[in-house]
């Protein structure tokens, strides 16, 4: 009788022939070699799935799904969601790498809590400088429910990173927690959206167990379409889906403040560096009014807005940007992140004690 394996790694495979060696050796150095890896190629056009084959013909844990047309990341992974049999799963990239102990420290975790694993990551470049170190959030307590913790913490931290996290798969299975399909980006955020209510009990270890590789050509560090901006704003309004009838919506809100306060300058960026049109800007700034009146956001936060800008800063954004009268929309975009840089440095200038937290209605 087969034993069933302590983790499913499930990788989505899409030319990645340069990578794919590299990839298979950091798995083979594993603590915990109890695992299945299961690459699915999706429809790749160059050797990926054939280097695969040969590997696997060396190492039995080592497996190849296939999709005919190319599907997506989103649809790869669920393919392997479907078909994976062990214990626990989790997410790989085959242009990244895991730390030697990666599977073995949050099955320990897994095992010893019973509970959803998160753990930490590290973002370095191509030539292994590291860019960012992640930590769990201070004074976050190593067991918790996500939707009780994110009033103190913000949702964010829990919809991120879904290659740090451990998951039993029959969980997975048995809710129907898939990857979002159709997507150009963003569908493992959609991923956790949906996993997010599901899940009572989760532990946040502090290794580090993911080390994602940002390549030069790497989508975040080039350019995003329109249809990007707009699938961030899609799980944002899936996010709202999911908390009203929990009765979270301030969860949803908190969540959508700081999409605004990330994209929203990360658009007015890629306008002033000539990556992107005034008319791109209209577009994604259509979808964001829509949500603004959909969920009521102005009506709700306008005082707190008002009084106090730097704590809502993606709604003051888009609040100032209404006020503006000037014609050009990254006209009214610039005058707004140059109000926010002034009050920023005058907070700067003028603090001398810490202040005390702000109360969100």
């Amino acid at each position: 009788m087969h034993n069933m394996p302590a983790i499913s790694i499930v990788i989505p495979l899409y030319n990645a022939q340069t990578y794919i060696p590299r990839f298979v050796h950091a798995l083979q150095r594993q603590t915990l070699h109890d695992f299945e890896a299961l690459f699915v190629d999706d429809a790749s056009t160059d050797e990926s799935a054939s280097i695969v084959q040969a590997l696997a013909a060396t190492d039995s844990r080592l497996k190849l799904l296939r999709h005919p047309a190319n599907l997506g990341a989103g649809a790869a992974r669920n393919l392997g969601i479907r078909t994976a049999t062990g214990e626990t799963l989790c997410f790989a990239d085959p242009d990244d790498l895991l730390p030697n102990t990666s599977l073995e420290v949050r099955h320990a975790a897994y095992k010893q809590h019973g509970a959803v694993v998160r753990a930490c990551h590290v973002e370095q470049s191509s030539q292994g400088k590291i860019l960012h170190l992640e930590e769990r959030p201070p004074g976050l307590n190593s067991v918790c429910a996500p939707r009780d913790a994110a009033h103190k913490f913000g949702a964010n931290p829990f919809l991120c990173a879904h290659w740090t996290w451990l998951f039993p798969t029959k969980m997975l299975q048995r809710l129907g927690i898939y990857n979002e399909e159709h997507m150009r980006t963003a569908e493992d955020i959609m991923f956790l959206i949906h996993a997010f209510y599901g899940i009572s009990k989760l532990v946040w270890i502090e290794d580090i167990v993911y080390r994602w590789i940002k390549r030069e050509d790497s989508l975040s560090n080039t350019f995003y379409t329109v249809e990007h901006y707009l699938d961030y704003f899609r799980c944002v309004e899936e996010f709202y889906t999911k908390s009203i009838p929990q009765k979270k919506a301030l969860l949803a809100d908190s969540f959508f403040n700081d999409y605004l306060s990330c994209y929203i300058p990360h658009l007015l960026k890629q306008v002033l560096d000539g990556k992107s049109s005034e008319q791109d800007a209209q577009n994604v700034f259509s979808k964001i009014l829509q949500l603004i009146e959909k969920y009521n956001i102005l009506h709700k936060y306008a005082p707190y807005i008002q009084k106090r800008p730097l704590q809502y800063i993606g709604f003051f954004r888009v609040w100032h940007l209404l006020a503006d009268q000037s014609p050009s929309l990254v006209q009214r975009l610039i005058h707004g992140q140059n109000f926010i840089t002034r009050r920023q440095l005058h907070v700067i200038a003028t603090r001398s004690n810490h202040a005390s937290p702000e109360t969100r209605p």
